[in-house]
Parts: C-alpha cells; sequence; structure tokens
C-alpha cells in the first residue's frame, strides 16, 4: 500500500491529474483489516514573464496578477530552458493512508525525504516532500465528530478526519493504527498556452 500511495501521488503530482480534494477510500488490507485513504491537492498556476539567468529569477505573473520573484536553485538542472510565457504549475498534495491494527505494539516513526527532478533534456520540474510511516495508538474515537486522535512515537497526540462512518464504527480505544504520510510539492514548467 505504501508504495503504491507513493508512486501514485509523485505521478499525480509530476502530472498534474484529477487528484484535487479526493474524499476517503475505503479498502481492505491483505490481512483483512479496514484501510483507509485520505488526501487533498490545491494547484496554482503562474506565467513568467522575465528572467534573470544571471541570478536565475524568474519573475512570475500569478492568476490573480500578483506580480512576484522566485530565485530557482542550482538543483532545477533545466532552467536554461525556461522561456518567457511558460507556464509554472505548483501543487501541494497531502495524503494519509490508515490501516487499522488490533492489540497493542510499540509505537513507531520513520521518516523520510521525496526528491525527484526532472531528467536533462526533459522539461524541467521537481518534486520534493517527505513520507511519514507510523504505528500510532488510538487514544480517543469521537464517534459524533468523526475524529480519531492518536499518539505517536514521539509523544505528540494529532486529531484525525474519518470521513467514513463505517471504518469509524470499527475503531476503538486502544487500538493501534499503521499508516503512512505523504506530503509533498510538485513544480513543472509547460509550454505557453496556445493562443485563441
Amino acid at each position: 500500500m505504501k508504495t503504491a500511495l507513493n508512486a501514485t501521488l509523485l505521478a499525480l503530482t509530476l502530472a498534474f491529474g484529477t487528484a484535487h480534494a479526493a474524499d476517503a477510500k475505503m479498502a481492505t488490507s491483505a490481512a483483512g483489516t479496514p484501510e483507509v485513504v485520505m488526501g487533498d491537492a490545491v494547484k496554482a498556476e503562474a506565467t513568467v514573464t522575465a528572467i534573470d539567468k544571471k541570478t536565475r529569477t524568474l519573475t512570475l505573473k500569478g492568476e490573480d496578477g500578483n506580480v512576484f520573484d522566485v530565485v530557482v536553485g542550482k538543483e532545477a538542472k533545466n532552467f536554461a530552458q525556461i522561456k518567457v510565457g511558460d507556464r509554472l504549475v505548483a501543487e501541494h498534495m497531502e495524503a494519509i493512508s490508515l490501516e487499522l491494527k488490533k492489540g497493542g505494539g510499540l509505537r513507531e516513526t520513520v521518516e523520510k525525504d521525496i526528491s525527484e527532478a526532472a531528467k536533462p533534456g526533459q522539461k524541467p520540474g521537481m518534486v520534493k516532500g517527505r513520507e511519514i510511516d507510523f504505528v500510532a495508538d488510538v487514544k480517543v474515537v469521537d464517534a459524533k465528530a468523526g475524529t480519531i486522535t492518536i499518539l505517536g512515537a514521539s509523544g505528540r497526540m494529532y486529531k484525525l478526519k474519518v470521513k467514513d462512518p463505517a471504518i469509524m464504527a470499527q475503531i476503538k480505544e486502544g487500538d493501534q493504527v499503521k499508516g503512512t504520510y505523504i506530503a509533498a510539492t510538485g513544480l513543472v514548467v509547460l509550454p505557453p498556452k496556445p493562443k485563441k
């Protein structure tokens, strides 16, 4: 599940597909325990109005008309391909998958960076983010609000919204959840929109 979720997010971020405001989706794990995947995405677009190649600065005009400068780091290998009139599209995505675990166990957290860049010759683009795999204890179940409060390995409490009442009905205080949280931001440069 974790690998599929990670690959899906990266592909969607690079392609900027239709992943906006995804509702919770219920599934069953190989062990037969309930799983849920929830996510959301925010997308913004700006047009390149000027380029300072010496300082690697792009002047961008947003959809709302605001103009702002962005300095592009050296990790963007295809900077030289960007032209005035190109569109810079950014999308921030967050997703969480949860699998209900009955019975106790150790709480744990493993965090890793997500980093992808366009290959030489491709349109400039990149994905940056982080992935956190965790096992946490369910401390509070609020069926009326549709939320659970979990205690992570670091000792911090997190409140999560569970939209599916069928899954919510199966979660009890003292259970554990095993999950993956991914937050990633993708940037891609596209050619100008065709003139009508």
